[in-house]
């Protein structure tokens, strides 16, 4: 595990760099789920293995990146952060890899500075203001609520052993700030940023989803569908992500 300050406090984030090559892929992962462990069992597949560079970044509150309350856990900063990680490292031309959360990150991130993204491959983002049934979910809760005690009500409830040691890693206020910035309306949707970007861009679904495949074929990607799978996908078909990954 390496660690970058990247806040005026001095706030770190935690990243995973791993093998070598020209060819490097960077990992962003959900809401209340950590990169670092999200996308370990990718990048430890057969497939991934020994093949290129591999960075796993947890978002700063999450994982084991530190927790800094004066940082706005914007998705725009979110993608900010990641960024100083891929400049940190020299890397150039990223496959950036993001699920869920971390796709609408990655969105962001492609948007904000295309010259550190040569692909683009997202599974199952927030593309629309609104929409995400565990934001909608934390954003119900004021901030001050939801520290005090939505997120405890939250851990509680929590049935996953992976997820609730995932979730307890998160920061409440930066949990909660996430998930408004991820609902919130913007100048430009995640659907529509991802529309406009010209590099080559692949969108993985879960057949269980229930995606409109058609109107994410319209936004100009790649559409590629894990099947039987849901928003989980590398947790229900690990080999199934990742040969749709590397294809």
């Amino acid at each position: 595990m390496k660690l970058l300050p990247v806040t005026p406090s001095g706030a770190h984030v935690a990243y995973l760099d791993v093998g070598a090559g020209e060819r490097a892929f960077v990992y962003i992962g959900g809401l209340g789920l950590a990169s670092t462990v999200t996308f370990a069992p990718v990048i430890g597949h057969p497939a991934l293995a020994g093949c290129g560079r591999h960075v796993l970044v947890d978002l700063l509150g999450s994982g084991w990146s530190d927790h800094d309350d004066a940082f706005s856990h914007t998705i725009d900063d979110h993608a900010d952060v990641v960024a100083a990680v891929v400049e940190a490292l020299g890397l150039r031309s990223v496959v950036l890899v993001g699920h869920s959360l971390g796709g609408s990150v990655a969105i962001s991130l492609a948007a904000r500075r295309p010259d550190l993204v040569g692909e683009l491959v997202v599974a199952e983002p927030n593309l629309d203001p609104g929409v995400g049934t565990m934001s909608a979910r934390i954003a119900g809760f004021d901030e001050d609520t939801f520290a005090a005690s939505g997120m405890r009500a939250m851990i509680d409830a929590e049935d996953s052993p992976v997820g609730l040691r995932t979730l307890r890693r998160w920061s409440p206020r930066g949990l909660h700030r996430t998930a408004v910035s991820l609902l919130a309306e913007r100048p430009a949707t995640f659907r529509a940023q991802l529309t406009a970007l010209s590099m080559p861009k692949r969108y993985i679904s879960g057949e269980l989803g229930g995606e409109d495949l058609d109107a994410l074929r319209a936004t100009g990607c790649d559409v590629r569908v894990v099947p039987a799978a849901g928003h989980l996908m590398m947790d229900d078909d690990l080999d199934g992500f990742v040969a749709l990954l590397v294809r």
